[in-house]
């Protein structure tokens, strides 16, 4: 029988960095079933991000990005111009090996094997037993075994869609357009190809097909074929779930993905599932990273919510409002810190009088 003190299930980000974390004062394992992580993320990572997590930069990144080009629904543009990077675009896949080595070099024991059971005792597929005292799930969207132990899973989710093509772009700037009710396409340039996808609540693929159809029309395709097609399931984050002191034999925490620490506004869920991450092993892991993340998610799901619920008409008022104002979100706006964005929203006069229009809905849904 093998044991250990700590016994993390999925070797993604969230995955990776709870091993190393833990594996500084635990004796941990960190088990995946793949022999290369799947990619389901458009792989757009905050530079303050990586500076958060402590992750260097590296021959994983294929991009740097400075800036975004907004449209509203009738195809207005406001254009978010800093002069400095503010995102990076990542290699996936060797971001994701780059992350499991430190938790190898940081003493974490990694398993390439699937795990079926999870429990104080539980198995590997060679029939191994494992005994733990605490597990941490990281499981990404594959809630299996979080059902098998009758572990509550996120209730609400988004569905992805996304291309490798040629498209023609700025190679700095990413494309955010605000054509589907509850989210928006993007646009993301990867170096010698761009990223096209778009998340929704149904018909992703039939709605990037369109999107892409359209570009093509337009003349911004160089060509028509897809080098890569990825699919992904997108979970909207729940301030109910319970997350941690789960599991009727042992100890079970829930992170990154299988806890739904993921931003609703944009479906990414790297650097705050890595942040909360970073607490996964320790006896008061809940409290920890919802003192540390829990206000971001909450405002990124207000948010969220706040902008699904205008219909067009209104989603182009607000951002003729936020055209106006845009020197603002250039010099703070932060990707992953909404209450940042919104902080300096609230220390521009003007811009918060222009968005007074929309403030009993956006307080209505902060509240809920």
């Amino acid at each position: 029988m093998m044991k250990c003190e700590v016994a993390v299930i999925g070797a993604g980000p969230a995955g990776s960095i709870a091993a190393e974390e833990s594996a500084k004062d635990y004796d941990t394992v960190i088990f995946e079933e793949h022999k290369k992580q799947p990619v389901h993320c458009a792989g757009l990572i905050s530079k303050t991000g990586f500076g958060r997590l402590g992750i260097p930069e590296r021959d994983f990144i294929l991009n740097k990005i400075r800036g975004a080009k907004i449209f509203s629904p009738k195809g207005t543009c406001i254009e978010i111009s800093p002069k400095e990077t503010k995102a990076f675009v990542v290699d996936r896949s060797a971001f994701d090996d780059y992350l499991l080595s430190k938790a190898v070099s940081s003493g974490a024991e990694y398993v390439n094997s699937r795990v079926d059971t999870v429990g104080g005792e539980f198995f590997h597929k060679k029939n191994k037993k494992i005994n733990a005292e605490k597990i941490i799930l990281a499981t990404g969207t594959d809630y299996k075994l979080q059902r098998a132990a009758g572990i509550n899973t996120p209730k609400e989710f988004l569905f992805g869609a996304q291309y490798d093509m040629m498209v023609e772009c700025e190679t700095d700037m990413v494309e955010l357009h605000f054509i589907l009710p509850e989210f928006f396409a993007w646009i993301i340039p990867a170096g010698d190809f761009a990223r096209v996808g778009l998340c929704a609540k149904k018909n992703a693929v039939q709605s990037l097909d369109a999107f892409v159809a359209k570009l093509n029309s337009s003349g911004r395709l160089k060509n028509q074929k897809i080098s890569k097609k990825v699919f992904g399931t997108i979970p909207v984050y729940d301030p109910k779930l319970k997350t941690s002191g789960l599991g009727a034999n042992t100890d079970i925490n829930l992170v990154g993905d299988a806890a739904g620490h993921v931003k609703a506004t944009t479906g990414g869920g790297i650097i705050l599932g890595g942040l909360a991450a970073r607490h996964a092993a320790s006896e008061d892991y809940e409290s920890e990273w919802k003192s540390e993340i829990g206000r971001e998610l909450r405002l990124h799901l207000a948010m969220h919510r706040f902008l699904a619920s205008l219909p067009d008409k209104k989603k182009d008022k607000l951002f003729s409002a936020v055209a106006k104002n845009h020197k603002t979100l250039e010099d703070s706006g932060d990707m992953d810190a909404a209450s940042a964005t919104l902080g300096a929203i609230l220390k521009n006069p003007r811009f918060a009088f222009d968005l007074l229009p929309f403030a009993p809905n956006l307080i209505k849904h902060m509240i809920l």
